[in-house]
């Protein structure tokens, strides 16, 4: 009710004002021996505090307020588990539940890319060296030839990235190391291509995930790793394919050992096993490549909810905050700057990067908050755009929201959410997360069905009387 008060007060004013202009006419004309007629023709038809020369004051509420009566007709169709938070220009402008922990699936990954844009910064990259500490003689290496991990999520072959639907797809190319050692001279290697994984931690796959996203058949992430290639898949289609045939459950050695034939298709003799282990802490350089920036690697893990990169990113947000390369490390860093951000972090439980662990409890107050702090930053502009690429390519095409909502999904199989940035009618940006609980599965079609719906609604603000309709009478 409050947001009517000045509106009314306006009313009252233009009111008088408008009786008093009426009588300053007639007084003018008494004193001046012309007509009131007369006098009412000049310029100034519409008195200065009219109504209608405040029409922001007097429409903005009711388009609020139409705003909230559509989303408050929506919300009756959620799972009672729910929350829907919306701010135009960082003003909260409906609130459902937003302060209620929830588990918010790829939702997640919002706060994830946050931490890489605020810890590893616009400029962190991630490197892969091969390094050495044998003597090279005539081309011959005397010796092991190691393959140092950075943490790199998207170290890959190009048959390996050329399988994902959407192009172009992001790598960095383990082929240019390949050539970077020939190009140093090495011809043999006596030993063997050893794999070095020590930036991180060995813990493949989080204990809170359930066993079905560690079944390579299901395609949610491969083994974690600092020396990842290939998402750590030894088999794969070699065209856009849903499912991969094997994961390793070495990664590093297996790395090494992709290498290892990387060197030989270009003619270089290796007489040693490939295998892992920590490279000399005074070896030499022979070869390093540079990721994209990992802000690169963050947007490109928005838009596609790349599971795996996701988990890599927080396994160095660890490493970078405290030198602690784990999930658990990337998770207290996340946390912490969250809460340093003065952000709405109570009962914020942060487990993992992707967001398959159920145990994560995120607020949709605390998404539309970081997402509001990330407007300037370019991490909205890692998130899918519907109607035209990611994870939301193929939805509400031909719609009023194609183009005009940028947003990330989520899905578990009880869990649906949606949190982004929409662009309405009127150029207005509204921020917005919605996240659904359910104790059974939610079914798919439904969920997509109330996204769908939500984006709509966004999109279709402003509804009400046109700004023309309050305009002053010229």
């Amino acid at each position: 009710m409050r947001r009517w008060i000045l509106p009314f007060v306006l009313l009252v004013i233009a009111g008088v004002a408008s009786w008093q202009a009426v009588q300053t006419d007639a007084d003018l004309a008494e004193a001046t021996d012309v007509s009131a007629d007369q006098v009412t023709d000049a310029p100034l038809a519409t008195p200065l505090l009219s109504v209608r020369r405040t029409p922001e004051w007097l429409r903005e509420p009711l388009l609020v307020d139409n705003l909230s009566a559509s989303l408050n007709a929506l919300v009756t169709t959620f799972p009672s588990q729910s929350c829907l938070v919306v701010t135009i220009d960082g003003e909260q402008v409906f609130s459902r539940n937003g302060t209620l922990p929830l588990v918010p699936a790829s939702a997640q990954k919002v706060l994830t890319a946050y931490g890489v844009y605020e810890i590893l910064g616009p400029n962190h990259t991630f490197e892969t060296s091969v390094v050495t500490d044998a003597p090279l003689v005539d081309g011959v290496l005397d010796g092991d030839l190691y393959l140092v991990g950075g943490g790199d999520p998207l170290l890959a072959t190009q048959p390996y990235v050329v399988r994902y639907e959407q192009q172009p797809h992001i790598r960095t190319a383990i082929e240019n190391l390949a050539d970077q050692v020939v190009a140093s001279g090495i011809t043999e290697i006596n030993g063997g291509v050893v794999g070095d994984e020590e930036r991180f931690d060995d813990e493949r796959y989080l204990p809170q995930w359930p066993e079905r996203f560690t079944n390579v058949a299901q395609n949610q992430t491969g083994p974690l790793s600092a020396l990842t290639v290939n998402d750590g898949f030894v088999n794969f289609a070699e065209n856009p394919a849903p499912s991969l045939a094997t994961a390793t459950t070495q990664p590093a050695t297996f790395a090494a050992s992709l290498f290892d034939d990387l060197l030989e298709a270009r003619g270089v003799i290796i007489r040693g096993a490939s295998g892992e282990a920590e490279a000399p802490p005074a070896g030499r350089t022979i070869a390093s490549v540079l990721s994209d920036p990992a802000v690169v690697a963050a947007n490109q893990m928005l838009d596609i909810s790349d599971n795996m990169a996701a988990e890599l990113l927080l396994k160095e947000l660890g490493f970078v905050a405290s030198r602690v390369g784990s999930s658990e490390g990337g998770a207290i860093a996340l946390e912490n700057l969250l809460a340093d951000s003065g952000f709405s972090v109570a009962e914020t439980d942060v487990v993992d990067g992707s967001g398959l662990a159920s145990e994560n409890r995120v607020t949709c107050q605390l998404l539309v908050e970081v997402l509001d702090a990330s407007a300037d930053s370019g991490l909205v502009d890692g998130l899918a755009v519907a109607g035209e690429s990611g994870t939301l390519s193929e939805r509400l095409i031909g719609t009023p929201a194609q183009g005009q909502v940028f947003a990330k999904t989520g899905r578990l199989n009880e869990v649906g959410a949606l949190t982004g940035q929409a662009v309405a009618l009127d150029g207005t940006v509204l921020t917005f997360a919605w996240i659904a609980n359910t104790t059974d599965v939610y079914p798919v079609e439904e969920m997509v069905a109330t996204q769908d719906a939500l984006a709509l609604e966004l999109v279709a603000y402003p509804q009400g009387p046109s700004v023309e309709a309050f305009a002053p009478i010229q």
